[in-house]
């Protein structure tokens, strides 16, 4: 289904980038096909500019619809072979109904052609985009060594979720107990961490919603002091939501989702009204 995923690791631009860059590899992938082909080097501004037009346009959408642009599949690259192949496929075809509706002839060789440079010079794009990413993300002043205060459930579901960015410069230091002891008090937790934080370069934060209320304001007040990012993991996984978003206001988590728990199949209030009705 066709969405721009709202929450991605990417900015908004690069989701245009993507789509610009893959306008320009088919462009290059017309060109080297009539270069091939012995035409002209003005052939695709003449007779073959409605069809580029039509070939670009088409696969776009149709990257849009498979999800091609969602960021989890650029970040791997056995899935941009995989997506990459799909929309060949499904362009195919509408290419091949688009061919078979107006006057226009073209060889098929030189389709095979078209749509073999544009699989290579798209996929290898991206895959170029893939590792360079990954080179800029793994230098040192780019590198995201983070912690989590409080071993939930939740914050475990989380490590695993960020597992999949290590490749890209993502370092996890460990788990913190963030809450008060009778050992420790809420001071002794702060300072052993902010000295953990100092020794190892952590920049950035994750709290669970359990954490001690002093430890929490004490710890995030170190954080802006030091230019730390943190967030505050909250524990939504007895909401009976199959997805849940968090929207703030004026400070206030406020968690919703839809997807409600499907009423049973065996109860009818509609028909439960009608018989009601019929034996008044």
């Amino acid at each position: 289904m066709f969405h721009i995923p709202k929450y991605t690791e990417y900015s908004k631009t690069f989701f245009l980038v993507i789509m610009m860059l893959d306008a320009f590899c088919l462009y290059f992938a017309f060109d080297l096909s009539l270069y091939e082909s012995f035409l002209s080097e003005r052939a695709i501004s003449s007779s073959n500019t409605s069809f580029y037009t039509i070939w670009v346009l088409l696969w776009i959408i149709i990257s849009l619809f498979s999800n091609h642009y969602n960021t989890k599949t650029l970040k791997r690259i056995l899935f941009i072979i995989k997506s990459t192949s799909k929309v060949v496929l499904i362009h195919a075809l509408f290419i091949f109904v688009y061919l078979l509706t107006t006057p226009q002839y073209f060889e098929i060789g030189y389709l095979i052609k078209i749509y073999f440079y544009s699989a290579l010079i798209t996929a290898g794009a991206k895959i170029l985009l893939l590792f360079s990413y990954r080179l800029l993300s793994n230098q040192q002043d780019n590198k995201v060594n983070f912690i989590i205060i409080g071993r939930t459930s939740t914050t475990h579901e989380l490590l695993r979720s960020l597992d999949s960015n290590q490749k890209f410069g993502h370092h996890f230091y460990g788990f913190f107990d963030g809450n008060v002891s009778a050992g420790n008090c809420s001071a002794t937790i702060a300072s052993g961490i902010e000295g953990f934080c100092e020794q190892n370069a952590i920049n950035y934060v994750y709290f669970d919603s359990s954490v001690d209320d002093k430890v929490l304001e004490r710890l995030i007040k170190y954080a802006n002091n030091h230019y730390i990012r943190f967030s505050v993991v909250h524990n939504p996984i007895t909401v009976p939501f199959k997805e849940v978003e968090t929207s703030v206001f004026n400070n206030i988590p406020v968690i919703y989702g839809r997807n409600f728990t499907p009423t049973p199949k065996n109860t009818f209030p509609g028909m439960k009204k009608l018989f009601n009705s019929l034996r008044a």
